[in-house]
């Protein structure tokens, strides 16, 4: 009698674990996924199987654009440019900023409770200055993941051919930061000797004059352009004193500037 009530007990809880478990995976996945920077064939396999299987997708401008053949009919919506961290860019009305994040909780949330795969398709880093890391912040709740891809730094390395730290010079590492003169920071990072790194420089003459300021002119600058691009990858190498004659035209927003000791 005492063994049948054990045993009732025991089905009991492995029926309520089995319930909790399916439960528990009936919720679907909302993921970042990188599919890299520049060409399509530098996607990894997989952010490829990811977007392959996910059922609900965002973009930043709500298209699925290059990445259709993979997407097929699947709906596909506007994720906007950092809506969630208050730094979208795309002149939104207020009205229309807020309609936006109320429908992308709305879409997210009722995917996730229906045990749907929900992926934002991003390019390069998410972590590195992505504009859609914020998602993570609002959609925390859910437990999202980022899936890793090509970054742009990955892909300006290699174009550069080179070792980008190498020698006693240039032992202090690398680092990643902002391309402005208004960056009070470049000033301590120049005393370092490390390679720096820069991001979204906008007024590049402006800029250069500033780092002129902090470094001799025969310190070492390279520039590469649409990095991971086969058809529009260029690079630049110069130093601090002629990069201005080399660069005759704007620059495109997609490049990166590298300082350091490392391009001698």
């Amino acid at each position: 009698m005492r063994i049948n009530k054990m045993l009732k007990n025991i089905k009991k809880i492995i029926v309520g674990s089995i319930i909790a478990s399916s439960s528990l995976f009936a919720n679907g996945q909302l993921s970042i996924v990188s599919a890299g920077v520049g060409d399509l064939d530098n996607m990894t396999i997989k952010a490829y199987n990811a977007i392959k299987e996910a059922d609900i997708f965002f973009t930043m401008d709500g298209k699925a654009g290059e990445y259709s053949s993979l997407i097929g009919n699947k709906p596909v919506y506007k994720a906007g440019h950092g809506i969630f961290a208050n730094m979208d860019n795309t002149k939104m009305k207020k009205e229309e900023l807020e309609q936006l994040k109320t429908e992308t909780k709305k879409i997210v949330l009722e995917g996730h409770k229906a045990g749907k795969k929900i992926v934002l398709i991003e390019n390069g880093d998410p972590t590195i200055y992505g504009p859609q890391i914020s998602f993570l912040k609002e959609f925390k709740e859910l437990n999202p993941k980022i899936i890793p891809g090509m970054s742009s730094f990955n892909a300006a390395n290699a174009a550069l051919q080179t070792a980008i730290i190498g020698g006693i010079k240039d032992a202090s590492g690398v680092t990643l930061t902002i391309g402005s003169d208004k960056n009070k920071l470049i000033s301590t990072l120049a005393d370092s000797k490390s390679t720096l790194v820069f991001f979204m420089d906008r007024e590049f003459d402006k800029f250069i004059d500033h780092l002129n300021t902090l470094y001799s002119k025969d310190t070492g600058i390279a520039i590469v352009i649409n990095a991971g691009s086969k058809d529009k990858e260029k690079v630049i190498i110069a130093t601090l004193g002629t990069i201005k004659e080399k660069v005759t035209e704007k620059l495109p927003f997609n490049h990166l500037v590298y300082v350091g000791d490392f391009l001698k």
